[in-house]
C-alpha cells in the first residue's frame, strides 16, 4: 500500500506540471513525423525504423521524466520526512520507478496505431517483430528510468541529474561501437552492455532470453544502487 501511495503521488505530480504533457506531445509529434517520412520514402510496412526512433526519443526524454524523482524531494526538504517515517528506501524507490514506468508504458501504447495501421493497409505484415519489439522497448524503458532514478538520488539539482543521467544512457548506447574501435576481448565485452545492440535483437524479431536477463539485472542494479544512497542518508 505505501508503494501504491507513492506511485500514486508521482503520477498526480507528473500531471499536475506541464512536464507530462510536454514530453507526450513531444515524443508524438516527433515519432509520427519520422514513421511518417520513412514510411513515404521507403514504401516499406516495416516497423523497425520506428522502434530505433521511438527509443531514441525516449533516451533524450528519459532525464526530463526522471531528474526530479528523488531530487526535487531533497530540494523541497520532503527527503527527510520521507526517511524518517515508517517507510522504507526499498518502496520509495519502487513506488517512483512504477509511476515512471506508467508513464512510459502510456507513450509505447500510444505508437501502436502505427502496426494497427499498417497491419490493416498490409497483407504480408508480420506480427511477430512487432510484438518482439514492443518487449524491447518495455524493457529499455526500465533500463532507462532505473539509470535516471539512480541519477537523481545523487544530487537535489535537476540539472546535474539530467545530465548525469543522460551521459550515462548515451554511454550504455554507445558501447557497441567499441567492437570496432577495439577487436580484442575488452571491445568485445563493452561491447557486450550496450543497451542498443541488445534491444536491436528485439527488433529483428529475436527474444533472446541473455537480452531479457541483462535488462532485468541492469535495471534492478540500478535500482538496488539508488536504495542504498537513500539507506546511507537514512543513517547520516
Amino acid at each position: 500500500m505505501k508503494i501504491l501511495a507513492i506511485m500514486k503521488k508521482e503520477l498526480q505530480s507528473y500531471f499536475y506540471s506541464p512536464i507530462a504533457y510536454i514530453v507526450f506531445a513531444s515524443f508524438l509529434l516527433i515519432v509520427g513525423y519520422l514513421f511518417w517520412v520513412v514510411l513515404v520514402t521507403s514504401k516499406l510496412a516495416s516497423l523497425e525504423p520506428l522502434f530505433y526512433n521511438a527509443s531514441f526519443v525516449l533516451l533524450l526524454a528519459s532525464p526530463v521524466l526522471t531528474m526530479r524523482l528523488i531530487s526535487e524531494e531533497r530540494k523541497s526538504k520532503t527527503m527527510e520526512l520521507l526517511l524518517t517515517s515508517p517507510i522504507s528506501p526499498v518502496e520509495i524507490v519502487t513506488g517512483k520507478f512504477l509511476a515512471c514506468l506508467i508513464l512510459y508504458l502510456a507513450l509505447i501504447v500510444l505508437t501502436m496505431q502505427y502496426p494497427i495501421l499498417l497491419s490493416r493497409y498490409s497483407n504480408a505484415f508480420d506480427m511477430g517483430p512487432v510484438y518482439s519489439g514492443y518487449l524491447g522497448m518495455v524493457l529499455l524503458s526500465s533500463a532507462f528510468i532505473s539509470l535516471g532514478l539512480f541519477a537523481s538520488s545523487l544530487s537535489e539539482n535537476q540539472i546535474i541529474s539530467a545530465m548525469i543521467s543522460f551521459g550515462g544512457l548515451m554511454l550504455f548506447w554507445i558501447f557497441g561501437w567499441a567492437r570496432h574501435a577495439f577487436d580484442n576481448a575488452f571491445g568485445h565485452m563493452l561491447g557486450n552492455l550496450s543497451i542498443f545492440d541488445r534491444y536491436s535483437d528485439f527488433l529483428r524479431g529475436i527474444v533472446d532470453s541473455g537480452n531479457v536477463i541483462f535488462f532485468v539485472v541492469f535495471t534492478f542494479i540500478w535500482l538496488f544502487l539508488a536504495t542504498r544512497v537513500l539507506e546511507s542518508e537514512r543513517w547520516r
